[in-house]
């Protein structure tokens, strides 16, 4: 058996602010419009090898990205295993051809398996996101026109230059 995790995520030339302050009384306020390049990227997470299978857009991540991203996952796979492949409830995840999903059954043995709702922390994936994003990134630019060669050798590093131990 293959198992993967997948799901997308998103990177911007600013780190996220995970805490700010502001004096009592007063509304804490982000400009929200300066440098907000993003780059997103949807992944699978081979949990045997640690192997990360990703893509990236510079455009938000939608159901039509979703299934050719699949299908190339499900053509990869190997073809004597049964790979299961575990995602969230996003939108984006459902409503998948019948068909397709029915070749991907009989042509590959890869099967879809959704997680419960409200459920996050079970996907390991989002484990490697908060990694890649808040302590693997070096943040060497915050340019737009570098972000994406940034994001992308980050990447290309999970399971050789960067590890994780789900245990």
């Amino acid at each position: 058996m293959e198992l993967f995790y997948c799901d997308e995520s998103g990177f911007s030339c600013i780190p996220n602010v995970q805490r700010a302050w502001s004096p009592l009384g007063v509304t804490h306020l982000a400009d929200a419009s300066v440098g907000r390049k993003r780059v997103n990227v949807i992944g699978a997470l081979d949990y045997a090898t640690g192997a990360l299978h990703f893509e990236l857009f510079e455009h938000s991540v939608k159901r039509q990205h979703v299934v050719p991203f699949l299908d190339k996952l499900a053509q990869s796979s190997c073809q004597d295993k049964v790979t299961i492949v575990v995602m969230d409830n996003a939108s984006i995840h459902h409503f998948i051809d019948p068909a397709m999903r029915d070749k991907w059954l009989y042509e590959y043995l890869f099967v879809l398996l959704y997680l419960p709702p409200y459920s996050p922390e079970l996907n390991l994936i989002e484990i490697l996101w908060k990694q890649a994003k808040y302590h693997w990134r070096s943040l060497i630019s915050w340019s737009k026109d570098k972000l994406v060669n940034e994001v992308s050798t980050l990447l290309k590093g999970v399971g050789s230059d960067f590890h994780i131990s789900y245990a």
